[in-house]
């Protein structure tokens, strides 16, 4: 053995207990924690060992409980074919008094085709008199016809009226207003026109009122002005005639449409 093996030996000999006991004790609970991962493995496998076996349980509990329903249904349609057959004797049973209520079904029946015979000729009464009801409503309707003919032809003629009351209304209308303005331009006219002749008669029935002693042709004098402008005041009034450039516009004689178009009986014209 060379001196490299002799040291290490020797190291090896000089290595305390202490720390060799703590390497077995950690070498002890590896090997302790490799047999509780084990155990822990071997309970899952038992633990799904314990869910399939469960599974299987279920599944069995299933197919019990499949065979039950089944053994229900094959119950279910034994009492329905029970049923059909006790249905079938009560309808065999129930023939004899079914042909019974038939005899009287038919009886009835013979009874009702008897009122139905009285009500067909009742029928037969109530439809000739319709038909009687239905001639006299025809020859009243004839008649409403010729009724709203003549109303046809009074509303025509009324129609025909009122156009020509409208046309007359219309006539009327600018008649007036023909009247209006020529009273207008007649104010207009004669408004300044009586003036002069209104002040000089004032003027001298004041003066024979307040002078009792004129003379007696002074007096006689004053009567003829206030005759003569009476004259032109009565002139001016009943026929205004235009006599100044300034009255050309004016126009106090009213022009009416009835005197231009229509004429009554006799040659006169209506206004």
């Amino acid at each position: 053995m060379d001196s490299g093996d002799q040291k290490r030996g020797g190291e090896r000999e000089r290595v305390p207990p202490a720390e060799v006991r703590g390497v077995r004790a950690d070498a002890r609970e590896a090997d302790a924690d490799e047999r509780a991962v084990i155990a822990d493995a071997r309970e899952a496998d038992a633990d799904a060992r314990e869910v399939t076996a469960d599974k299987r349980k279920v599944n069995a509990d299933l197919r019990e409980v499949v065979a039950d329903a089944r053994a229900v249904e094959a119950d279910a349609r034994e009492v329905d074919a029970d049923a059909r057959q006790l249905l079938a004797d009560v309808r065999q049973a129930d023939a004899a008094s079914q042909a019974r209520h038939v005899e009287e079904r038919m009886r009835a029946a013979d009874e009702r085709a008897v009122a139905a015979e009285l009500r067909l000729a009742e029928a037969n009464v109530h439809m000739q008199a319709a038909k009687e009801h239905l001639i006299a409503a025809a020859k009243q309707t004839a008649t409403a016809e010729h009724r709203t003919e003549d109303a046809e032809r009074l509303m025509s003629f009324a129609d025909e009226q009122l156009v020509v009351a409208a046309t007359k209304l219309a006539e009327a209308t600018s008649d007036s207003e023909e009247y209006q303005r020529a009273l207008f331009h007649y104010t207009q006219l004669v408004r300044h026109r009586m003036a002069n002749p209104l002040q000089v008669i004032v003027g001298a029935a004041a003066t024979l009122r307040a002078r009792t002693d004129l003379p007696i042709d002074e007096h006689l004098a004053l009567l003829d002005v206030i005759v003569k402008e009476a004259v032109v005041l009565e002139r001016i009034c009943l026929a205004p005639k235009i006599m100044n450039p300034s009255e050309d516009t004016l126009d106090p004689t009213p022009t009416l449409s009835g005197l231009a178009s229509t004429a009554a009986p006799g040659g006169s014209s209506r206004p």
